[in-house]
């Protein structure tokens, strides 16, 4: 990871309805649609001016942040034929958008300044259906999962404001194997290292729901089909 990423947008939302055609639900209810602005105060539960409509999955303490990289965006648009922009809304529902850094640099339990606010990070995001409503590629949420382009949530341990070209400085590394590329790959397949998921899943810095997929994973193997209602 280079040492000058920083923060490029910022970007907050509330809960909003869009009437989906030709899709297998009517209606998309969610705080998906994020704006840029400038700065925001971001609190144990996530940035003052944001909104999450489904608390069950999203959201809460260990989901107080969700951050992406301009690079995962590079990359999705590369291998999607897309053309997302990471100055407007949120295709992805994210709060943060980074430069210089992916899914590969970071870990679980990697604590970072960023502004006024240091952040620990817990998991992965884990794709649902509403990636492909709301990108309208019905194939997105899928592809994403696939490929471990997810971006990142973490909890607070420092409350501040966090404003635009604010460094996203490392402090403390607890984890060094277990990055989100890597838990992406185990989620994918257990058997690549399955000495390295069971450490993932006994990690205390491993977001509980990610840990209770991931064990099931390591439980049911192939039978496992806990993502198929998530993912279409």
């Amino acid at each position: 990871m280079e040492n000058n990423a920083k923060v490029l947008f910022i970007k907050v939302g509330k809960v909003t309805t869009t009437k989906l055609e030709n899709q297998k639900r009517k209606e998309l209810v969610s705080g998906i649609k994020k704006y840029p602005v400038e700065k925001a105060y971001l609190s144990k539960t996530g940035f003052l001016e944001d909104e999450q409509a489904d608390l069950n999955h999203h959201g809460g303490e260990n989901k107080a942040l969700f951050l992406f990289s301009n690079l995962t965006y590079k990359k999705i648009n590369k291998d999607c034929n897309t053309n997302y922009k990471i100055d407007e809304v949120s295709h992805f529902g994210e709060n943060i958008v980074l430069s210089n850094i992916s899914e590969e640099d970071v870990c679980i339990g990697d604590i970072y300044k960023i502004g006024e606010t240091i952040i620990q990070i817990t998991q992965p995001r884990q794709p649902c259906w509403k990636l492909s409503a709301n990108t309208n590629k019905k194939e997105m949420t899928k592809f994403i999962f696939n490929s471990g382009l997810t971006g990142w949530y973490a909890k607070v341990i420092k409350e501040g404001v966090i404003s635009k070209n604010d460094m996203f400085e490392l402090i403390e590394r607890v984890e060094d194997d277990l990055t989100i590329s890597i838990l992406n790959k185990l989620m994918l397949n257990v058997d690549i290292d399955i000495s390295l998921a069971k450490k993932a899943i006994e990690s205390k810095y491993l977001g509980k729901p990610f840990q209770d997929s991931l064990k099931k994973r390591v439980q049911l193997k192939e039978k496992d089909n806990q993502f198929e209602v998530y993912h279409s």
